[in-house]
């Protein structure tokens, strides 16, 4: 990795890769794959997520032809099946059936996930001679996919500098994939530092590897500035105190015991201000329903599950909580939608938000409109229908912007409640089917940074973990520990301010496709100190 030629080229196809022993060859790629995908298993080691990826470019550059190829596909798929290694368990609970069977299907997932992964190596291969260079095109390569390409699970290589909060603060200048930039800068700032100033490395710094170090140390500098000016922000913004409930409403007593705990709650003085329950802890209404005050009006309004179910009689705080709202007949309804509902004092519904991403194959099964056989495959209960109805619920000060359960994974679910007035957002989560804990510490790790992308407070309710407070730079402010019940009660500030990620969404990928195309067609590509011309 260090040795380079005195002109600071690697040479390929005749230079470091042949020269590798096969088997210290799959030890190089087995090793990267390991260091990528560290921080996903302890987001502690951010670390390893540079080095992985700062190794990846190295072996990446100046490889030619199928094997090269493959060999980084090799080290993607391995990276992604050992940082979501629950995945197979996952699908054969959703679907009921086998680990065997569960494996089956998740091999395709899987493998879409490390081609996206791959892309930008697979770029670097062909583009570059020296690995110096080959971050500022695999980065540009990465943001793009990451913005286009979907996922089952909407992970971005960034977020796995997320335990360390200066690193990922650019993410509210230019969205989600500006951990993903920054990541890569880091990398090749590593490379740089190896290959130049390493035994037989070239002193000549190319100009792009002197970008790299400037973008790491600009990054760090801006973000533990910013964190500074977003302190005193939340130390001066209005407070809200609320009580989040963590209990499973899928347990025989989880309706009881989320009553309980609310009422020894609500009984302080003064009481909070507003009490969260977790996604499916209500029951499923008739839309148009608009008071849970009247037992038997609710029954004749409502079905199954959990028909007739008045989440708390005589409520002494506002309840916001997950429910569902059907359309139609009660027993075969046109329409049902997961919501927020949120609930006064007088058992009156002040507002309800729908949800609008749901999570594939646990609400909806992909591709089952033009493959019918799909849906045999997965016997989900109730399929949901795509929400419409979604926006901020005002409670006293706090416009809430409510995302449920796999929402809080899409940047643009909670960009749009924030651009639509939201100064706190609460994520309800039912996370119960998700019996591994790495599950749900990464469903958080995923949510975490809506947290900076829309400066606000994001507060998770969860029926089992991670239930948190995450303030508006990214940190972990307050948490419950993961299963059992408990009551997170704490005040949050609610702020207001917009930052430029919600309103420029699109500004980095659509510039780093742009900054691609100029590499490609510009005519500069012998001029970036190693690009193939």
């Amino acid at each position: 990795m260090i040795g380079l030629p005195a002109d600071g080229v690697q040479r390929s196809p005749r230079g470091v890769w042949p020269a590798l022993a096969p088997l210290a060859w799959a030890a190089a790629v087995v090793s990267t794959a390991v260091f990528v995908a560290a921080p996903w298993l302890d987001e502690r080691l951010v670390p390893a997520g540079w080095l992985g990826v700062a190794a990846g470019l190295v072996l990446a550059t100046g490889r030619q032809g199928w094997r090269g190829e493959l060999a980084v596909l090799a080290s993607a798929v391995l990276a992604i099946a050992i940082a979501f290694h629950w995945t197979p368990e996952v699908l054969a609970d959703a679907m009921r059936t086998s680990k065997f069977v569960g494996f089956a299907f998740a091999v395709p997932i899987v493998l879409w996930d490390a081609c996206r992964l791959a892309l930008p190596f697979w770029v670097v291969g062909r583009l570059c001679r020296d690995p110096r260079v080959a971050w500022l095109p695999a980065a540009f390569v990465a943001v793009v996919a990451e913005a286009v390409i979907p996922g089952v699970f909407p992970w971005k290589l960034g977020y796995s500098q997320l335990a360390w909060p200066a690193t990922v603060q650019a993410a509210a200048l230019a969205g989600p994939e500006a951990s993903t930039l920054t990541l890569f800068a880091t990398a090749g700032a590593i490379v740089a530092v190896l290959a130049t100033f390493g035994p037989g490395g070239d002193r000549r710094l190319p100009a792009v590897a002197t970008a790299a170090l400037v973008v790491t140390v600009a990054n760090l500098a801006f973000g533990t500035i910013v964190i500074g000016k977003v302190e005193a922000r939340m130390s001066a913004a209005p407070k809200l105190r609320l009580a989040v409930v963590q209990a499973d409403p899928d347990d025989a007593a989880g309706i009881d015991s989320l009553r309980r705990l609310t009422r020894t709650a609500c009984a302080t003085n003064p009481p909070p201000q507003l009490v969260c329950w977790p996604e499916c802890s209500g029951g499923s209404y008739e839309d148009g329903l608009d008071s849970f005050a009247d037992e038997a009006t609710v029954f004749r309004r409502s079905r199954n599950p959990q028909r007739g179910l008045r989440p708390l009689p005589d409520p002494a705080c506002p309840l916001l909580l997950g429910g569902r709202i059907y359309r139609g007949y009660r027993e075969r309804p046109r329409e049902i939608f997961q919501a927020a509902l949120l609930i006064d004092t007088d058992e009156r519904l002040a507002g309800a938000s729908q949800k609008r991403h749901l999570m594939p194959f646990g609400e909806y099964v992909p591709f089952a409109d033009v493959i019918p056989e799909l849906r045999l495959s997965f016997p989900m209960e109730t399929t949901y229908n795509v929400g419409h109805d979604a926006g901020p619920l005002t409670s006293g000060p706090a416009r809430i912007g409510p995302l449920l359960c796999y929402e809080d994974m899409v940047p643009a679910a909670a960009a749009s409640l924030a651009a639509d007035s939201a100064n706190l957002l609460v994520s309800l989560i039912h996370g119960a089917s998700f019996t591994n804990p790495l599950t749900l510490r990464q469903h958080r790790l995923l949510a975490q940074q809506r947290a900076i992308e829309c400066r606000r407070c994001l507060v998770r309710c969860s029926s089992t973990g991670e239930t948190c407070v995450i303030d508006a730079a990214g940190r972990i402010v307050s948490r419950l520990p993961l299963g059992g019940e408990g009551v997170l009660d704490i005040e949050v500030p609610l702020l207001e301010p917009l930052p430029p990620a919600v309103r420029w969404r699109w500004a980095l990928p659509a510039a780093c496709a742009v900054g691609l195309a100029g590499l490609l067609l510009g005519g500069r590509l012998r001029t970036l100190g190693g690009l193939r011309g």
